[in-house]
This record gives C-alpha cells, structure tokens and sequence, in this order.
C-alpha cells in the first residue's frame, strides 16, 4: 500500500533523504512542538526504517544486475566454446547420428536463416530501473542499446542470452524523468546479425 501526501517525496531516493532530515530535525524540534520522547523515539524508528529499507532494496537491484549480467557473461563464452566444439564434432568422420542423439546435439527445429532475424522488445519503467523483455527469434542471444529520445547515437546497454534486461542507470538530473528509447539486434555468440528491433519506448523517473 502507498501512502499519499504532497509533502512525501515519490523517487526511493528522494524519499530517504526526506526521512533522514525528518528523523534529524524532529530529535531537534520535537520537545519544542510539544512531543513527549517516547513519541519522538517512536517517529525517529520509522524513518529509520523507511531509510533501512530502501538502502535494503537498492543492495538487492545492485546484487541482481551484477549476478545477471555474470550469469550471461559465463553462459555466452562457455556456450560459444561449447557450440565450436559440437561443429568440429560434427565433422569428425568418426562421427555418427546416433552418437549426435546421444548427445542431444542434432536440432529438431528448422535452420534459422540469421540475416532474416528481427528481434521483439518491449520496454516498462519501474521504480528505480527499467526492464526490457525481449523475443530473440530462436537467436543465441540479443545485443541491447539505448538513448534518449532525441538523440542519434545508440549506446550499447549489454548482451544477454535471455530477458528481461534491466536498465538502472541513474536519471542525469535529479526528479527530471527522461524518455529512454531502446533497440536490440539478434547476437550469433560471435557477432551481430540480422535486422533492428522496433524501437521501445519508456519515461523513466527514477
């Protein structure tokens, strides 16, 4: 549930640095706008709590972007060893179908022809970051980029093997929301192939 007030700051940020002040100035102020310790006590807890909650939430997005782009890192470089090696597997001539099966390396699906590939995304703001859900077209991975809207030049926001891609770079002016553009292309584990995403777009607030 979300308490409303006008005085009550929105951004996660804003809003510790408004209960620390508070939690300050009431220590201060307290006895003198008639408000007992125990009271005062009670108010400076839950700033406090507020504050330990948000430094809490910030610590897990932090730990989460570095596990997932860690995650990605090993999966993309073992999975590209991995896949050299089933083709030189597969030019072996001591290689057999059966062996293939066994080793689950023969693909039942149709041959994906890369320059035709067109990869889907979708952008949604939240607090504090913005996740981009994408559909990579059966590719081995896709290549994010971003902007603000207005601008001409992409930059390269990360690869991933799969979605959603978290975006939580910082607003570049505090409380100034910002319209951030993104687009994607399909990525083979070696290089990138194929057509543009449509553009997403989202208004990030912080």
């Amino acid at each position: 549930m979300k308490v409303f007030a006008p005085y009550l700051p929105v951004p996660d940020g804003n809003l510790a640095i408004w209960a620390s002040t508070y939690k300050e100035k009431l220590g201060q102020l307290g006895g003198s706008l008639g408000l007992t310790e125990p009271e005062i006590a009670e108010q400076q807890t839950s700033a406090q709590a507020v504050i330990d909650s948000i430094n809490r939430a910030d610590l897990r997005k932090v730990e989460l972007k570095e596990a997932i782009a860690a995650k990605e890192e090993v999966r993309m470089r073992q999975l590209v060893s991995i896949r050299n090696m089933v083709v030189r597997i597969k030019r072996s001539p001591l290689y057999t179908v059966s062996m293939g099966k066994e080793l689950n390396i023969i693909s039942s699906g149709q041959l994906v022809d890369a320059s035709n590939l067109k990869p889907v995304i979708n952008a949604i703001a939240f607090p504090g970051y913005v996740s981009i859900s994408v559909r990579k077209q059966r590719s081995f991975g896709i290549s994010i980029y971003t902007r603000l809207k207005g601008q001409q030049e992409w930059q390269h926001l990360g690869l991933a093997k799969s979605g959603p891609v978290l975006d939580d770079n910082p607003l570049m002016e505090t409380d100034v929301p910002e319209m951030r553009e993104y687009m994607a292309r399909c990525y083979d584990g070696l290089e990138e192939v194929g057509h543009a995403s449509n553009i997403a777009v989202a208004v990030f607030g912080g």
